[in-house]
């Protein structure tokens, strides 16, 4: 016997959030206008950007305080929210400049609060700093929601010196293991959606066909969904790229940038450390970068 009220719609399924079709192509204009004026107007992501304490970026700090070298060292962060991570990095390298770059409103202004960072309105695709103006190009959590994600890494090539280092941190939406702990923890509001039965191991055998696809190409291959905006459960229901380390690891190798340092969000205790990536959690990666192409064309103030 149904339990639904006689006359009353039977209750919609929370959707997953990472439902969607996958394309290798970028988002058209519509996707990517409804994406800019969602980050330009949502106050919500600065309220919970500016609640993060010292804790939330602890791994991010380790690796940025390990490879960025030197006392005055010129940091750009993209997509720098309210600017917690630069301003705990300045706490340990205080000759550092930090420039905030972010599209944001009311993220900018409260990064520009004091005068510790250089807060800057502008857009990952379109970096408004000359090139090689920089020595180390940080993203932290912002990748997943760009809708060109090659464009982003040719804009952080270009605007950074050589040698120089790109540090990014990003979730792993093509992970083999979180489908099973959504279908064996049943959790109803995890940041990758709400999975308990059959759907689990849906999204289980697409990610195994992905990281087998991934496997056998030499090439990044940056896949793209409809992001949820309407109504975003938490997390990255409303993240447009389907966010894979295996992609960067491609794209940088093949622009003859080494990779210098991970740190992984571990699963399995210790043995989790000799796991493949696809079984991993979030990374956070870092890469010396010493002569990857650079476009010219593009300039900007510095």
């Amino acid at each position: 016997m149904s339990a639904t009220t006689p006359g009353r719609p039977a209750p919609k399924r929370p959707r997953h959030a990472l439902d969607g079709a996958l394309s290798p192509s970028p988002p058209d204009a519509r996707i990517r206008a409804a994406l800019a004026e969602f980050y330009r107007t949502n106050t919500g992501y600065a309220d919970r950007q500016s609640a993060h304490d010292t804790r939330y970026f602890r791994r991010l700090l380790s690796v940025m305080e390990t490879v960025i070298a030197g006392a005055n060292p010129r940091v750009l962060e993209i997509g720098s929210g309210s600017g917690g991570a630069l301003r705990a990095f300045l706490d340990s390298r205080p000759g550092a400049t930090a420039i905030a770059l972010e599209v944001s409103g009311a993220s900018l202004q409260r990064a520009g609060e004091g005068a510790a960072l250089r807060p800057v309105a502008g857009s990952a695709l379109e970096i408004p700093l000359r090139n090689e103006s920089v020595d180390a190009v940080i993203a932290f959590e912002v990748i997943e929601h760009l809708p060109d994600v090659a464009r982003a890494f040719d804009e952080m090539l270009r605007v950074l010196r050589r040698p120089g280092h790109i540090v990014i941190g990003l979730p792993n939406h093509a992970s083999l293991w979180t489908p099973i702990e959504d279908r064996f923890r049943g959790r109803s509001r995890r940041a990758f959606g709400v999975e308990r039965g059959s759907g689990a191991w849906r999204w289980w055998r697409r990610n195994a066909a992905l990281a087998w696809r991934k496997r056998m190409s030499r090439r990044a291959e940056f896949l793209y969904r409809e992001p949820i905006l309407d109504a975003v459960q938490g997390g990255d229901a409303d993240a447009v790229y389907y966010a894979a380390p295996l992609d960067l690891l491609r794209y940088f190798r093949n622009h003859r940038a080494d990779l210098v340092m991970t740190s992984t969000q571990v699963r399995f205790g210790p043995l989790g450390r000799f796991l493949p990536v696809e079984m991993q959690g979030s990374s956070v990666m870092a890469w010396r970068v010493t002569e990857a192409t650079v476009r010219e064309s593009s300039t900007g103030p510095a």
